[in-house]
């Protein structure tokens, strides 16, 4: 029996070989700078997109690796995302009369990303491999801003900035999937350049719209150039 388990930790303990037979480390750190393309897709009926945001990405990279090509890749990362959507309301004035309208929101957010993505790599042509990535993010929304607005139908206009925290949801849940290459400068330093696409899983407004009484349906998606260093 004895002999039995011996073997069997024997075998479970095989696969680990590889992992720490490897030349590189098992664990590689590094830093990214991303410039973004965000908007928002309502699904609320008569809302409608208007246009994309410039933003970007700041963060920390973490890969875990655990075969000599695949690994575990996570981070924290800062986002700044936004996007514009229009769509009809209504108002009271300063006179508290009632007026419809046209909404123009012009929204920015700011959230702390965690990723939680599988990176799976080419072997080496010279200096240069490339890789792919696709997994989960999960965004905590720390800053949430609108400007907007309202053009009534009978020639009233108001324009208002103020803090959205209370019209959005907190946490933003995402699919994303990159693509990418390395460059090695040496043994342990590598440059990077990828593009990633983040789609939005959860709808990231709350409450409802005043004119026609449905609730506020939308979803923050996100395109972004990676450019980083991995040490």
């Amino acid at each position: 029996m004895r002999k039995n388990l011996v073997l069997l930790t024997i075998i479970c303990l095989l696969p680990l070989q590889s992992v720490f037979a490897q030349k590189q480390p098992v664990i590689k750190l590094g830093l990214k700078f991303s410039p973004d393309l965000s908007f928002i897709s309502p699904s609320t009926q008569g809302y409608s997109s208007n246009g994309v945001k410039f933003g970007g990405v700041v963060g920390l990279i973490s890969d875990f690796y655990f075969a000599e090509h695949y690994a575990i890749s996570t981070g924290f990362n800062f986002s700044f995302l936004g996007g514009k959507i229009t769509y009809s309301d209504k108002t009271i004035t300063d006179k508290q009369d009632t007026l419809t309208g046209i909404t123009d929101n012009n929204l920015s957010f700011v959230y702390i990303e965690i990723p939680l993505m599988i990176k799976m790599f080419t072997k080496k042509f010279g200096r240069f491999s490339f890789f792919g990535q696709i997994g989960f993010g999960t965004g905590f929304r720390i800053v949430a801003r609108a400007k907007t607005d309202f053009i009534g139908d009978k020639g009233y206009v108001s324009n208002e900035q103020f803090d959205y925290k209370s019209e959005t949801t907190t946490i933003r849940e995402s699919v994303i999937v990159g693509l990418g290459t390395e460059f090695n400068l040496d043994q342990s330093t590598r440059l990077f350049i990828g593009f990633d696409y983040s789609n939005s899983l959860n709808n990231i407004l709350k409450g409802y719209n005043f004119k026609s009484g449905l609730n506020q349906k939308a979803y923050l998606n996100y395109a972004e150039l990676n450019l980083g260093i991995m040490f």
